[in-house]
């Protein structure tokens, strides 16, 4: 008699969720997506039928000596790393079980060429990605957002449509930047061609405790790479927002570029909120200092304390912060948050990477 399937064969299990991954940029190239987490991955599956993990396939590039690693490069050596080459105009589909999570998941895309020189299969360097934490079907949501952070390598769109047709769209697709503040260039020793974000463009930071009168925390290129010292810090947060705040005031700055074109992406490491206007909180009467001697609450959240993300923040002196206003709101473009997070019930999530053609004139 012959022998029954040990796994299903049929239409795709319910709650699964496919995600296709499509090439629509400029060049053939190769998809990465990171799952970071140590085996993280195992309920997320090549096939229909959920019969071939993705976690040590023949897509997997952290597995040394793998065709994948061989082919693109290989990949960090925590989680797995899917390399998924794509002709332009191809797509490929994952499949992730309705018990299948994602977390603090990535993918972007590298061109063949510069891939041949240097691979970035161990992390995006000066381009732009897509960033995503996928939880239970059912049970979580799908949480995305689109990163500019490290520069604009080309357009990225990142939508969600769940079993009832509901759809979450996310489009980072700019237009040409404006005046000459900002360039086309080849990314440093890899070769392809991006815009820099201001985190690349501004020099390093040398800020290794973060005090508002050490000048080794306050310059320019502190406050737009915004590293630990300063993002931990209620104070050293808030002064980065400050800089963006202003810069979101200059069409021609990479972040008031970005804004203007009504992209969806991340700017800078915290620009999932705005500030109101140009003080970001700070200074006003019942706002702490704007010079950072105000007394701030132990444990209090850096990131709310940095720009009064929310009213009646308690001062710890028995008073409270932002009585009247907060100082910040979530950033919204189109009416849609930078980080989206529709519930998840199986459906589809797709993401192209998409073609910017002033890019390559």
């Amino acid at each position: 008699a012959p022998v029954p399937p040990s796994h299903p064969v049929g239409p795709t299990p319910a709650g699964t969720t496919i995600m296709e991954i499509s090439n629509d940029e400029w060049s053939d190239g190769v998809v990465f997506c990171r799952g970071p987490v140590a085996n993280s991955l195992n309920r997320v599956f090549l096939d229909e039928a959920l019969t071939k993990p993705v976690v040590r396939s023949e897509l997997d590039c952290a597995v040394p000596g793998s065709l994948a690693a061989l082919q693109w490069g290989e990949g960090v050596p925590q989680g797995s790393t899917l390399a998924i080459g794509l002709k332009r105009g191809a797509s490929r589909s994952l499949y992730i079980a309705a018990d299948g999570q994602w977390p603090s998941g990535a993918c972007w895309f590298q061109d063949a060429a510069s891939n041949k020189r240097v691979s970035m299969a161990k992390g995006p360097q000066f381009m732009s990605e897509v960033e995503f934490t996928i939880q239970e079907s059912g049970k979580g949501a799908v949480w995305y957002d689109m990163s500019s952070v490290e520069g604009v390598s080309g357009g990225i769109t990142m939508n969600y449509t769940d079993h009832q047709g509901r759809t979450q769209t996310d489009v980072a697709v700019p237009g040409r930047f404006e005046g000459d503040l900002l360039q086309i260039v080849e990314a440093p020793g890899i070769g392809f061609r991006t815009v820099l974000s201001d985190k690349n463009t501004l020099g390093p930071c040398s800020c290794s405790k973060f005090h508002p009168d050490d000048a080794a925390c306050n310059s320019d290129a502190c406050y737009a790479g915004c590293p630990g010292p300063l993002v931990d810090n209620p104070c050293g947060q808030h002064r980065c927002r400050k800089f963006y705040a202003k810069l979101y005031e200059d069409r021609a700055s990479y972040c008031g570029w970005l804004y203007s074109q009504k992209a969806q992406t991340y700017c800078w490491a915290m620009d999932e909120w705005k500030c109101e206007d140009a003080t970001c909180g700070y200074g006003g009467p019942d706002q702490p200092a704007e010079d950072c001697t105000s007394p701030i609450p132990d444990g209090a959240a850096a990131n709310t304390y940095s720009c009064g993300h929310g009213t009646n923040q308690p001062a710890g002196n028995g008073k409270v912060y932002w009585q009247a206003a907060p100082g910040c709101k979530d950033k919204m473009v189109k009416g849609v948050p930078t980080n989206p997070a529709p519930p998840r019930f199986g459906g589809k999530i797709s993401i192209s990477f998409v073609n910017l053609p002033w890019l390559h004139e």
